[in-house]
Formats: C-alpha cells, structure tokens, sequence
C-alpha cells in the first residue's frame, strides 16, 4: 500500500489483510520497534537520510513476506530502488486521496515529522506534487473519496480479482 501521509494506508491495510486472511505489517511500525524510537525521534536525531536507509532495508526484508499487506510510509517510493523492489515483489496499491482531505487528516494528526515547522503545509503540498506521478505508477490506483476503509478494502479485493493481478 502506498499513499502520501494520512492517505489511510494502515487503516485499509489492516481491514484488507484481514479480509485475504493474510499478515499485515507496517513499515513505520517495524521501523519503531527496531530502532526502539518513535519516526520523528529518529528524524530529530538522525536525520531523514538515514531514516530512508534504514527504510529501503526494512523494506527489503518485509517484501520477502508471503500474503502480507504491507503499508508502506508516503516516502518510500522517493527511491527507485524501492519503487522496483515493490514492483517485483507484489501488488503496489495506491490509495488516493484528494489533497484537501489529505491536509485535513495531516493537520488532525501528530508523530509527523515532514508536517512541522513554520512552512509545512506549503512543503507538504509540494512534496504531494512531487510524489503523486510515482504514486500513479502503481499496480491499482484506488480513488479513495468518500469510501470507508470497508469499502476501500473491498473495492481492492473486487479489483484484484478483476484485473488478474491477485496472486493466492
């Protein structure tokens, strides 16, 4: 699963891995247990760099997984060698949602260390920008107005099955 930050990639992660009867397991998450530290502590301290690196591994590992939905954190396509790794090792779905949704569910929020700071809405919305072409490079683009993460999950399964792309 991918999608810029508060996309609802974990939410809808967890309600379709349930629904496939698979695993489930965020990137951030594992990334916090492993580091014993939350994201933003590891961005404060050590930089966003090395939070990418430390990503790209995590990534590498968990993508070996059979039939487990990972949702990825909103950065993790920045690379190509993830985008690739992602590409050849499952289905990328992307959860798309409006930019004025996004922003409300960003400002709702907190832990997000690209939000804070005197210009953050206006980098945010740039950074949306940037991601979003990369985002559309996914496997299914799923259009995420208005549908609950029941109907987004289900919508999922209805479209994998469509399409061909579900692999049991």
């Amino acid at each position: 699963m991918i999608g810029f930050m508060g996309a609802g990639k974990t939410t809808v992660g967890k309600v379709l891995a349930e629904k496939l009867g698979w695993c489930f397991m965020d990137l951030d998450q594992v990334i916090e247990q492993r580091s014993e530290k939350r994201i933003s502590e590891i961005f404060a301290e050590q930089g966003e760099r090395f939070f990418r690196d430390m990503e790209s591994q995590v990534l590498s590992e968990v993508s070996t997984n059979a039939h487990t939905v990972v949702a990825t954190g909103g950065g993790v396509i920045g690379r190509e060698k993830n985008r690739h790794l992602m590409r050849n090792t499952g289905i990328v779905v992307f959860l798309d949602v409006p930019w004025k949704q996004l922003l409300e569910r960003i400002e709702e929020g907190q832990g997000r260390p690209l939000a804070e700071g005197e210009d953050a809405m206006q980098r945010l919305a740039s950074l949306y920008e940037q991601r979003l072409p990369l985002y559309r490079m996914a496997d299914l683009v799923i259009d995420c107005s208005g549908q609950s993460p029941q109907d987004l999950a289900e919508g999922i399964v209805s479209r994998l099955n469509e399409t061909k792309l579900f692999l049991n």
